[in-house]
């Protein structure tokens, strides 16, 4: 009797549950794009938050801002504002009346003073602190002085609770500036609060205007591979709505977005992309072979095994990195996953529904329709480009296989040339505006990056004031003299070198003025005082603009202060001791291990995939193999970066993460497909040519779409998304090469033939142990009937 001839029309109702999912999404749709705007509008990137309580920079820090509150300064400056420029007090005044207008209103106050240059110097040159006019200028060189003793500044010092309004203070600081004819190039800012903001904004900015841009030219790539207008417009549904709905679950739990946490988005995209080509591929194959009334539940049964392992171990290696010291790594690593399926969900039932309602526009030639359980066991053939493809990479698999692990040995010996850097100005181009304003204030004022150098006092130091005040003094003068440091602040900046030991009337005098001289001390912030300890503040500038190594420079601070501390105790002082502290230490840790915790966790997520893979595939010539194509990729692209001497930096560790899940999508299909091979008899030429032909295509196709797509974000100005944009396009491109020649080519050869050996001893064994289930079975149901 002639088998049945599967269904070859659409069916005209979808089924229910397939109208359901559909209006759920729609449903969802406004909720979502609410709940984006929320995350987005969350954005903020102070690094001092990284740190876990328990480091003791964190401590120290918090220490620190006890003490003297909020270092946040923002230094303002322009060509022409000498310390005879009218427009200098202007523009203080005019910031101080904005200050006063918006507490009116019942807002908090974003700044606790404003200070000058002309200023300071004025009250250094009093007869209070008894200075000559040079001497004032000598000590302000190199902070608040340029090195021509004419150009000066504003020194802005934030409140405390300014941190969380950094685009309101400076709005209101550029305001203060146009109010005295000052157009906004001619501004310069300089501070930490302007560089978190431009962070926020370039981060922000460079993300909404480019991924339109990414969509779009990834639209145009997939309609060219499937010229089916509305597969394309479906699969980029998936894709974007996967992404969406993993930011959406941020502020569901109450978590702000970052610099970090934001890459989850390409991530998710990424991977939700991938398996949805994958299997609207097995869905245009599923067509031309049962028709379209079976096509949605073939190509389904077909993809939910590699679709499943793909995300399941890639899952797995994102939620590792809940165990990084670091807050954003670990936030990346659990909603990445959760990210990751939600994708797999979307892929599995939405993009089923959605082809139910909206079938393809594909013509099915009722005459290309064949049997169920036949076609079950075919793919389309291969076109004679894949053909050739094919024969070519199994008939050479030996001198493949050897150039690509010589390629990676090399690359291997590169990874060890690599240089990282954690130097903040290497999150923007050169032609950025916080570039340009760094480098003008640089070479007309001084260094812009604080460290604070803390002399702390107990109760069980012994030490008058004036003591303290010139053991603080010679501290200062032996740190200006770093040659990475511009100048520094201090107590000895605003009050005359005084003898310790003078008994002349003028000596006592001096003295007492000092005294009275402590409450401005305090109010300046260079000085705390209570019952238990005396604290004095040593304010060091470092440049910006220089690939400084923090770690060392700290090591620099510490020889010139601990052996004047020694000398001081072997002279019988008691209870002194030195903290270094301030925002660079603090950024400087969080930036390194954030680097090496980003590194370490893809080394982690590699791990685990394998594992993974072994673990489920019983075999642990898979897990090898998967190995090699998974590192082949990130030591290849970093090893010539390595060769090359370019630099490794917060932005290139983010596209491993996100080209990983391709690689190990693709790299799993193609694995899935010889070992189907192999099950069928076939032998390793004819299992590799069946795994090209079941997936050779949608891995070209993620790669175009995916790759070329987030290309794009090689345009933007803001570092780390060029370079996650350049590498992504890079990764992706090793990863292609890898899986459609290096994978193809091991799989023909020894190791593909000992996978081979070991499939088939298992479906043996497989068929053995069912072929007893039977013989039991029927053996049961003789004796039934005997009965």
């Amino acid at each position: 009797m002639d088998r049945p001839l599967p269904s070859t029309a659409t069916p005209k109702t979808p089924p229910p549950w397939a109208m359901g999912v559909v209006c759920a999404l729609a449903f969802l749709l406004p909720l979502t794009i609410l709940a984006v705007r929320a995350a987005v509008r969350s954005n903020v990137n102070d690094v001092r938050d990284w740190l876990p309580a328990h480091f003791a920079e964190t401590g120290q820090y918090r220490w620190f801002s006890e003490r003297f509150g909020s270092e946040e300064l923002v230094v303002v400056s322009w060509p022409g504002c000498n310390l005879d420029d009218p427009r200098l007090e202007q523009f203080s005044a005019n910031l101080t009346k904005r200050s006063l207008a918006g507490q009116s209103q019942g807002n908090p106050p974003l700044f606790s003073r404003v200070t000058t240059g002309r200023e300071l110097v004025d009250e250094l040159a009093t007869d209070r602190v008894g200075l000559s006019y040079s001497q004032a200028l000598s000590r302000l060189r190199g902070t608040i002085i340029g090195p021509d003793g004419k150009q000066t500044c504003a020194v802005v010092t934030l409140n405390g609770k300014a941190r969380q309004k950094l685009r309101a203070v400076l709005h209101e600081i550029r305001g203060a500036a146009a109010d005295i004819g000052l157009s906004p190039d001619e501004v310069h800012l300089g501070g930490p609060a302007v560089v978190n903001d431009a962070i926020d904004q370039s981060s922000s900015q460079s993300l909404v205007r480019l991924a339109g841009l990414a969509a779009l030219v990834g639209l145009v790539i997939a309609w060219l591979c499937f010229r089916d207008v509305r597969l394309t417009l479906i699969v980029f549904l998936i894709a974007g709505y996967s992404a969406a709905l993993s930011l959406a679950v941020l502020p569901l739990c109450g978590v702000p977005l970052n610099a970090i946490l934001i890459t989850m988005v390409p991530l998710v995209y990424v991977a939700a992309m991938s398996g949805a080509i994958h299997l609207s591929n097995y869905y245009l194959e599923s067509l031309q072979r049962v028709g379209p009334g079976a096509a949605i539940g073939d190509a389904a049964r077909h993809a939910v095994l590699p679709l499943g392992l793909a995300t399941a171990t890639t899952a797995i290696g994102l939620v590792s990195l809940w165990y990084s010291d670091l807050a954003p790594i670990r936030q990346f690593g659990l909603f990445s996953a959760i990210g990751v399926l939600i994708g797999l969900a979307m892929q599995l039932v939405v993009l089923p529904a959605l082809l139910w309602v909206w079938p393809s526009t594909r013509a099915v030639p009722p005459s290309d329709a064949r049997p169920c359980d036949e076609a079950a066991l075919e793919v389309e053939p291969l076109t004679p480009g894949w053909q050739r493809l094919a024969s070519f990479v199994v008939g050479h698999h030996g001198w493949f296989s050897l150039l690509f692990l010589a390629c990676l040995a090399a690359s291997a010996a590169g990874l060890a040339r690599t240089q990282t850097s954690i130097q903040i100005m290497r999150l923007f181009a050169p032609t950025t505006p916080i570039i340009s304003s760094y480098s003008w204030l640089e070479s007309n004022l001084g260094a812009m990056v604080p460290m604070e150098v803390v002399i702390r006092f107990d109760a069980a130091n012994e030490q008058n004031t004036l003591e303290r005040l010139e053991l603080v003094r010679e501290l200062h003068g032996n740190i200006a003299r770093i040659p990475d440091v511009s100048g520094c602040l201090s107590a000895a900046t605003f009050t005359p070198r005084m003898r310790t030991g003078g008994r002349s009337l003028r000596d006592v005098m001096a003295r007492t003025r000092l005294q009275r001289t402590k409450p401005r001390l305090v109010d300046a912030g260079y000085l705390y005082s209570s019952d238990q300890e005396e604290v004095w503040r040593i304010s060091v500038r470092v440049t910006a603009g220089e690939d400084l190594d923090y770690g060392l420079f700290q090591e620099q601070l510490r020889a010139q202060v601990e052996p004047v501390l020694e000398r001081e105790k072997t002279q019988g002082a008691k209870g002194m001791s030195a903290v270094y502290t301030g925002s660079v230490p603090i950024i400087f840790k969080a930036r390194r291990r954030l680097l090496d915790g980003m590194l370490l966790g893809f080394g982690t997520d590699v791990l685990l995939v394998v594992v993974s893979i072994v673990v489920l595939m019983r075999n642990w010539s898979s897990g090898l193999l998967l190995f090699l194509t998974s590192i082949f990729p990130i030591t290849m692209v970093f090893g010539l970066m390595g060769w090359l001497g370019w630099v490794v930096d917060i932005g290139s560790v983010m596209a491993p993460c996100v080209a990983l899940g391709v690689t190990v999508d693709d790299a799993i299909h193609f694995l899935l497909w010889y070992r189907r091979g192999i099950s069928r008899g076939q032998g390793q030429p004819q299992a590799v040519a069946l795994a090209y032909a079941g997936c050779g295509r949608a891995m070209v196709q993620s790669w175009g779409v995916i790759g070329i797509g987030l290309s794009v974000f090689a345009l933007s100005q803001f570092v780390p998304t060029f370079r996650f944009g350049a590498l992504t396009i890079a990764l992706l491109t090793a990863s292609l090469a890898c899986n459609l020649v290096f994978l193809p080519a091991l799989l023909a050869g020894p190791l593909g033939s000992f996978l081979a050996a070991r499939i088939r001893k298992q479906d043996e064994g497989a068929q053995a142990a069912s072929n007893h289930l039977e013989v039991k079975t029927a053996g049961s149901d003789s004796v039934s009937a005997t009965v």
